[in-house]
């Protein structure tokens, strides 16, 4: 019982620090199945889950409120389950991954359920708000986040009480050989559909040749993947200096006129607008104005100080509170601001149309430099540690999510307070957009790296080769692995990526189909010893 209590509180945090403050972004199944291995004491078994897990979730966020499948639970509820069947670590591992990836894709079903009452809480909110009732409506966004997290704190108390009887290792003892073969080989392989997934997204007609450039490092000179990264920043850095034809962001009209602020906000008022905006700037999140809730809970004690008539006030809590969307970590504490500079000027209908004409952008910069790329590198990397069974993996992960989000979130608040409306004209200046052409070309250089260091297939099927020796046949058998080495090494895991990338982006099927195609093919030619996350040591 205290095992499945410690469980669940930990599935809650993991869900709030994704929707709040992003500290070690629990959120994450590498993070989320590695700390639910210490939790039930196997972990080894955590690590080899949530790795597996992180790397099939590549390139999945849920851009505009989009339903995923529940990557965190499915680590989680893998790990617990998993820890309670017979067998060695590996085979534990097979179980989990065959435990929590569908766990995951049946529970991504309580999402919506989820935000849809996040949704009817919205409108009460509403009410606090015309009524100038600050605590109602702080009430409001922090209730907002009982149902985000009960909708995966319950499944994971279950699974974690069914995990505490006998019931699951009297099962896992009957399950045949081949199929645990078979889930270890679907394992190895599902990475391809985070990479794939991953290209889907990046410009790869475009920037294609930079994938040579890491597979060469790590197939030819044996580069580890830090150092494949390294590698990485360079050509990055090159490429951004020596090409500047970025497209820039449009400027609202007048942008660089706008006065500069009357400074009646003390520093206190400003501290407590950016902590309210990054300890929760998500937890209300609903279908029918996303992040709305959460900025006007962030501008409320800056309107509090500008606007001693309540009639004001309320005025400014009911502009705060129209649709906003965009991405909280490059682009949210941009705009919050902005808007409290603009707020602090007398121009409330600067601050209105600053936010409409920022959040588009910033949300697709934003969302693209950090989750379609940084994200992807840092987890990645921390994945390939955590395979190995180095903890360095997750703790790898976390600091770089720790340190650099916290960071670049107060900057940008303090840089665009600074500013106020004039911080339009900055971002035309195409710095942003130069970021952002420098994190895709580091991404497709890691990319080309970590493809063949981390989806692992080899064939096992070998052929008889008859060659005369002295006047007498011989007949050989000979590995057809070693003549696939001979012609590239790494053959076959660019080829899956590339096949599962052609299912993705081709034949435009729903990620959830291309994995139970990765799973299903993955079990079948690993019962048939076909296919193997590795060659057979040879005697």
């Amino acid at each position: 019982m205290l095992v499945a209590l410690a469980l669940t509180l930990w599935a809650i945090y993991c869900t709030y620090d994704g929707l709040g403050p992003f500290l070690i972004y629990a959120q994450r199944p590498l993070i989320a199945g590695s700390v639910a291995g210490l939790i039930v004491g196997h972990p080894l078994l955590g690590l080899l889950v949530g790795a597996t897990l992180e790397l099939a979730a590549l390139g999945v966020y849920t851009y505009g409120g989009a339903t995923i499948p529940d990557y965190q639970t499915g680590a989680i509820v893998g790990t617990a389950l998993a820890a309670g069947a017979a067998g060695a670590p590996a085979a534990q591992a097979a179980i989990g991954i065959g435990v929590g990836l569908p766990a995951a894709i049946l529970l991504s079903a309580l999402d919506p359920v989820g935000k849809m009452v996040t949704t009817a809480l919205v409108h009460r909110a509403d009410g606090y708000a015309a009524d100038g009732n600050a605590r109602g409506l702080a009430m409001i966004h922090w209730v907002s986040l009982v149902p985000w997290v009960a909708v995966r704190a319950v499944p994971t108390f279950l699974a974690a009480l069914a995990a505490s009887g006998g019931l699951v290792k009297d099962i896992t003892t009957s399950i045949p050989a081949g199929f645990v073969q078979g889930m270890t080989l679907a394992g190895s392989l599902l990475p391809a559909v985070g990479f794939a997934l991953l290209l889907g997204m990046m410009e790869l007609s475009r920037y294609w040749y930079l994938l040579l450039i890491g597979f060469v490092g790590f197939a030819y000179l044996k580069l580890p993947v830090l150092g494949i990264a390294l590698i990485g920043v360079a050509v990055a850095m090159l490429f951004v200096t020596l090409k500047r034809d970025e497209p820039v962001l449009a400027v609202p009209e007048a942008a660089a006129d706008e006065p500069a602020p009357d400074p009646r906000l003390t520093k206190q008022d400003l501290r407590r607008a950016f902590r309210r905006y990054f300890w929760s700037s998500q937890i209300s999140w609903n279908y029918e104005r996303m992040q709305a809730l959460g900025f006007a809970y962030s501008m409320e004690p800056v309107l509090r100080r500008l606007y001693p008539e309540k009639a004001d006030y309320v005025a400014g809590l009911q502009r705060h509170l129209q649709f906003f969307n965009t991405s909280v970590l490059v682009g949210g504490p941009l705009i919050l601001g902005s808007s409290v500079a603009l707020e602090e000027a007398g121009t409330p209908k600067s601050a209105a149309s600053t936010k409409v004409a920022l959040m588009g952008p910033m949300a697709g910069i934003g969302d693209t430099v950090v989750f379609a790329l940084y994200n992807s590198i840092v987890f990645t990397m921390g994945a390939s540690w955590a395979l190995q069974g180095n903890w360095l993996g997750p703790a790898f992960a976390a600091v770089m999510v720790l340190v650099p989000y916290a960071l670049i979130r107060r900057w940008q608040f303090g840089f665009a307070y600074r500013e106020g409306k004039r911080l339009a004209g900055h971002l035309a200046a195409g710095a942003l957009a130069r970021v952002a052409q420098g994190a895709t070309v580091l991404g497709f250089v890691v990319l080309g790296g970590f493809i063949p260091s981390i989806v692992k297939v080899v064939t096992t099927l070998t052929y008889r080769q008859t060659t005369t020796v002295q006047g007498q046949p011989v007949t050989q058998s000979v590995a057809i692995q070693d003549r696939l080495d001979e012609l590239l090494p790494f053959l076959l895991p660019v080829l899956v990526t590339a096949g599962v990338y052609l299912l993705t982006v081709k034949a435009r099927l729903r990620p959830v189909w291309v994995i139970g195609t990765v799973v299903v093919a993955g079990v079948v030619l690993g019962w048939l010893g076909w296919f193997a996350p590795s060659a057979p040591a040879k005697s």
